[in-house]
């Protein structure tokens, strides 16, 4: 499927003349740099995310609601 996909394209960019082929050329090109970058941007968010997770402050909220949960369980429990 691929290749035949692959195939396709090449049939109509040899159909293209000089200026709509790079044309082409520097729209993929823009593409590709700007999926570069917006993985460069989530890697730093990734990172940015995971040592807010890892912060002092958010495990004991984590521990909060735990336990929260924890003593509304045991009250249903009870009733």
């Amino acid at each position: 499927m691929v290749n035949r996909i692959n195939k396709h394209v090449t049939g109509e960019l040899d159909k293209l003349n000089e200026n709509d082929t790079q044309a082409v050329l520097s729209y993929i090109s823009q593409l590709l740099s700007s999926r570069r970058s917006q993985s460069k941007d989530n890697s730093t968010n990734d990172d940015l995310i995971g040592s807010l997770s890892d912060a002092y402050e958010t495990r004991r909220a984590r521990q909060a609601v735990e336990w929260e949960r924890l003593g509304r369980q045991n009250i249903q429990r009870a009733v």
